[in-house]
């Protein structure tokens, strides 16, 4: 099955349950050498960054769910390329599905790309350091 990796609103176990109800959560991964950044479009997004990390969520996926995953992204999508790279779990590469921006500009939080952003952090128990990094979008 297709491990998918979130890092946005899909990170929050009630959003998945909604979207994907027979995806299982793999637990918390993090990608190294890239940091988070919320678009001019309002959505997540994670540009490259040495010495930086972004943590979010290994989701294992049906293979109909990746599509419903595929929607959900595009909702909001305008210029997002669908990837595959390696995420870092439990101490093992695993190659995994995300969505990035081609866009480095940042902006504010569109309001349903960041719902439920802050709650799945707390819920995963990212490092403090990390979720005080998203609350600062928040303010945005």
């Amino acid at each position: 099955m297709p491990i998918y990796f979130a890092y946005g609103r899909l990170m929050n176990p009630k959003t998945m349950a909604s979207r994907c109800p027979h995806a299982k959560a793999l637990g918390p991964a993090s990608m190294d050498g890239y940091r988070f950044i919320v678009t001019s479009e309002g959505v997540p997004s994670m540009v490259k960054a040495p010495g930086k990390r972004v943590h979010g969520v290994l989701w294992d996926c049906r293979i109909g769910e990746v599509a419903i995953v595929d929607g959900a992204e595009a909702l909001f999508r305008k210029g997002l390329d669908k990837v595959f790279l390696p995420v870092r779990s439990d101490g093992q590469n695993k190659s995994a599905i995300m969505y990035m921006s081609r866009t480095v500009r940042t902006g504010k939080p569109h309001v349903k790309a960041w719902e439920g952003v802050l709650e799945a952090a707390e819920h995963w128990d990212f490092p403090e350091t990390y979720r005080e990094e998203l609350r600062q979008w928040d303010l945005r």
